[in-house]
């Protein structure tokens, strides 16, 4: 009886090289950087920009 049929196969990711993994990172939390400044941004000019707006 043949057992290979049955035994899960290796994911694709688990042959993923570790600069693949570190890139990954990378733009993970530079996609997160950019869409807190741009969600910040309307906020900071609001505050900022506001009061000389009153004068």
């Amino acid at each position: 009886m043949d057992l290979s049929a049955t035994q899960p196969q290796p994911s694709r990711n688990q042959g993923e090289s570790t600069f693949s993994k570190k890139k990954k990172r990378f733009l993970i939390q530079v996609i997160i950087f950019l869409l807190l400044y741009l969600l910040m941004l309307p906020r900071y000019w609001r505050k900022t920009y506001e009061p000389l707006a009153l004068k």
